[in-house]
């Protein structure tokens, strides 16, 4: 495989090169790649940088290489009656993981669920997006109610930054759930929080009538698809999506500070913070049933 326009500027600000990037993601590979591994991949292309027009390219039909692997899928683009079936590629190795950035993708998007059984996710994704009236702080507030919420229920879950605004939690689950129950049981927490905080936390999905910090369970359904973590962010200072310990989940957390520089340095010290995510499986049943109990 050739790399290509090495020196072309991703960050110009930064004087971070397409190089650079390549070079980071060669570094954190063995870190990164037991997280994408077998899942659909999506791509989102920068060829011009992170300031630049991306867009998606989901096919991988006649344009990856076909050493790369990959799945079919079945998706519904807007604007079409009927779904059709692409084939997703699957980022495996370093070798495809190095591909998929030589295109331009910045970002590494995956599914929550594996190839071998793409009904059934393995995790419950709570995506924190701040509106503009509040600050970060109040991410940092309202992630640890969820985290309160989540303890109550005796089930782990496992914090990192999106790399954009925001904070996401995943709560690691045995693949036996459906996408369905995994909304079902986000949008209770989600619900139940925000109506105990009306004034910090909402589900309001529209940014114009958004208030507080959005707890967004909408995340939780096939095709949907997170930035993993480790991955770099299209945003000024490249920021990377860094797993976090809950202790670090307080009112001095300041996201900018996990780059493409400082990453490196942090897996150093403390390792993968998210391996817990790979290991851990829990059963969402009697917390789905004690949530829905206590609905009105």
């Amino acid at each position: 495989m050739r790399l290509s326009n090495l020196d072309k500027p991703f960050w110009p600000e930064e004087g971070i090169t397409k190089g650079d990037l390549l070079r980071y993601y060669c570094d954190v590979a063995p870190t990164l790649l037991p997280h994408l591994r077998d899942r659909p991949f999506t791509m989102k292309r920068y060829p011009d940088g992170w300031q630049g027009q991306p867009f998606f390219r989901k096919n991988a039909a006649n344009y990856a290489p076909a050493w790369m692997k990959r799945v079919d899928v079945q998706v519904t683009s807007r604007g079409e009656p009927q779904s059709r079936t692409i084939e997703a590629p699957v980022v495996n190795d370093e070798l495809a993981l190095l591909w998929m950035v030589n295109t331009g993708c910045i970002e590494c998007h995956t599914w929550y669920s594996r190839v071998d059984r793409l009904e059934r996710p393995d995790c419950v994704v709570f995506d924190l997006d701040p509106s503009s009236d509040v600050g970060f702080p109040a991410t940092v507030e309202v992630a640890l109610i969820v985290k309160q919420a989540l303890d109550a229920l005796g089930l782990a879950s496992f914090p990192k930054t999106s790399g954009a605004h925001g904070l996401h939690v995943l709560v690691p689950i045995e693949r036996r759930h459906t996408y369905e129950d995994t909304r079902r049981f986000a949008t209770a927490i989600a619900r139940q929080i925000a109506g105990t905080y009306p004034d910090l936390a909402t589900t309001e999905w529209s940014k114009a009538r958004r208030r507080g910090v959005l707890i967004d369970a909408s995340q939780n359904a096939k095709g949907k698809t997170l930035a993993s973590v480790y991955s770099v962010r299209p945003m000024p200072g490249a920021p990377v999506s860094t797993p976090l310990r809950w202790d670090e989940v307080n009112a001095e957390l300041d996201p900018s500070e996990f780059t493409m520089h400082t990453l490196g340095g942090r897996l150093h010290r403390h390792g993968d913070l998210y391996t817990g995510v790979l290991t851990t499986r829990q059963r969402l049943g009697s917390a789905l049933r004690a949530l829905e109990s206590e609905a009105p």
